[in-house]
């Protein structure tokens, strides 16, 4: 797939070239500084931290580029104190040029000697096959220029100790970084002097096949010892898990650099586009944002860190950030004087959902943690963090690749586990959202009778049972589970303590058998009886519960949203005729 996706990418740097690059290319925080062949300082800019800057710098971008480390574990300085790769940049932090206690600098003129004199001689550096390489890459673009190197070399042994004393330089922990004025090309030729010996992870598993080398690539791949699991097992000659080209490596390179620009700039989520009549096929998003457009394709998403960091992948097909009648209905109603935000009866796109499953279920945490390690979390209701972490990587893959399968199978479940904990923790108008939010994903998922249909036929039969004189009997187990909600919560009205009852009603919507529920209910008769006025619609539900037996298993959904849904045994009697007028009607 990251072949597919560079195939991709190599469209469009064909066209462009480097400008695909360098055109969004971030420059790190630091002074820069641009030096003439006569010695002169001709610019000297800032660049500061968490700032895009293009405007003014043009002479520094593609240089700067250029002169990139692979990584800190390919220097040309061993020290480490220089960081850039080639004799035209000259690249240091600003405090390696600060004394210390003693008066010594992490850079001294060892350091510099050093640095040029492999610089002048790469044979200094390189072994075996990197020095093969090394010397294939010699035959093609020639030897470094010398006299230019020496030039350099002299300028920054002679000036760069002298910019402590530069009042317009802020020494601190980001670079000071030197160019010297040269063409273009000579510094893509120097850079090649670098990158190609350096390019592979490591020269030990390099192979020459038909005159071509090839071998590991280094970016988002690791092989020593303590990695034994990246190897491919199944290979008898050779255990590394793929091998590319020279040139196919290269251009491996130029697109991870490709895309850590959009790393640095928040954009985290990347689409791959393989509609052939795609202008521009590559769609970079930032972090909580997904696709606008239909698209099959590939995803990514990166992160920056040492290096470019591939985080995720997948093939995309059928994507659509629209929904086809995504609605939310209120299947338990809300409260009169309860304020809620949901949109009832609006319907709903991708991103939308998104938000309304964020804010209902997770607290807002949802969507800043899709990949946070969980440790990071700082969310303090164990349970709710529980969920998060099952449900993140679903409803990740829902809401930015299209694909739903896993999560519209795994959220019913993990949903009324948060609806429980909200009851059990007094959170009972947040309950009923979720409530609500829960059964319009289940609908749009599952189809069929959506709960805010079937409760209003359970709410009227009941209504008519209890109100009515006469024997009656419970129907079916919806109503049974609906009325054995209602009671619990009638008793638990009735409570005068000062404290919560919330930890009363948890045994009863995570019971297991009927026995157990009505024993539970039956203890709570007993508990609250002293209070309780009879009246013909308590003795009525009462009744119908103790001599139902239920077929089928506990229906938790059904018996919380009898426990949440307004009380029937508090109906007033206008309240209940113009609720069965509105069914006569019907």
């Amino acid at each position: 797939m990251l072949k597919d996706c560079i195939g991709i990418f190599n469209q469009k740097f064909a066209e462009a070239g480097d400008a695909l690059i360098t055109d969004n290319y971030t420059l790190d925080p630091g002074t820069y500084i641009l030096v003439d062949l006569q010695g002169q300082i001709i610019d000297q800019k800032d660049v500061i931290k968490n700032k895009f800057e293009r405007i003014g710098f043009d002479d520094f971008i593609e240089r700067d580029y250029l002169s990139k480390l692979l990584d800190m574990n390919k220097p040309i300085d061993g020290k480490k104190v220089i960081h850039s790769n080639n004799f035209l940049s000259f690249w240091i932090k600003k405090d390696n040029l600060l004394p210390d206690n003693k008066g010594n600098t992490k850079l001294n003129p060892d350091i510099i000697n050093n640095y040029y004199a492999i610089l002048s001689d790469p044979r200094l550096k390189y072994k075996g096959k990197s020095l093969e390489i090394y010397n294939t890459i010699e035959t093609s673009i020639g030897a470094p220029d010398l006299q230019i190197l020496e030039f350099c070399k002299t300028w920054i042994t002679e000036h760069i100790f002298s910019f402590i004393d530069d009042p317009k330089i802020k020494f601190d922990k980001t670079y000071l970084k030197i160019f010297f004025i040269a063409d273009l090309s000579l510094y893509r030729q120097e850079s090649q002097r670098y990158f190609l010996p350096n390019i592979y992870n490591t020269t030990d598993y390099n192979v020459l096949v038909n005159n071509q080398i090839f071998g590991l690539p280094n970016n988002n791949m690791g092989m020593n010892a303590k990695k034994p699991y990246l190897e491919n097992k199944t290979r008898i000659k050779s255990k590394v898990p793929y091998l590319l080209s020279t040139d196919d490596v290269y251009m491996q390179k130029k697109f991870f650099d490709y895309l850590y620009n959009y790393a640095n700039q928040g954009k985290t989520n990347v689409y791959f586009s393989t509609d052939c009549n795609d202008p521009d096929p590559i769609y970079p998003y930032e972090s909580n944002r997904a696709h606008t457009k239909n698209l099959n394709g590939y995803f990514l998403r990166i992160q920056k860190g040492k290096e470019l960091e591939i985080r995720d992948y997948d093939l995309i097909t059928g994507y659509s950030p629209d929904l086809d009648q995504f609605t939310i209905r209120q299947a338990i109603l809300l409260p009169k004087d309860a304020h809620s935000d949901l949109a009832y009866g609006d319907s709903l796109n991708l991103k939308s959902v998104q938000q309304l499953i964020n804010s209902t279920f997770f607290r807002k945490f949802l969507t800043t943690n899709y990949f946070t390690d969980a440790g990071d979390i700082r969310l303090n209701d164990f349970r709710v963090k529980e969920e998060l972490l099952r449900c993140r990587n679903g409803f990740f893959t829902w809401f930015y690749k299209g694909d739903a399968r896993t999560i519209k199978n795994l959220f019913p479940k993990s949903s009324l586990e948060l609806i429980k904990n909200s009851i059990g923790n007094g959170h009972f108008i947040k309950a009923i959202e979720q409530f609500n939010v829960r059964d319009g994903f289940i609908t749009y998922f599952k189809g069929g009778t959506s709960m805010a249909d079937q409760l209003v036929s359970i709410r009227q039969g009941l209504r008519e049972k209890i109100n009515s004189t006469g024997d009656h009997s419970i129907e079916s187990d919806l109503e049974y589970f609906y009325a054995v909600g209602q009671i619990t919560n009638y008793y638990l009205s009735k409570s005068k303590s000062n404290q919560p009852v919330y930890s009363t009603v948890n045994p009863v919507i995570n019971c297991k058998t009927d026995e157990k529920l009505k024993d539970l209910v039956k203890r709570l008769f007993l508990k609250y009886n002293y209070i309780i006025q009879p009246s013909r619609r308590f003795g009525n539900l009462q009744s119908m519960i103790f001599s139902y037996r239920p077929d089928g298993p506990i229906d938790s959904t059904t018996l919380i949203a009898g426990y949440l849904s307004q009380n029937l045994l508090y109906e007033s009697s206008k309240e209940t005729k113009i609720q069965e007028e509105k069914t006569n009607v019907k």
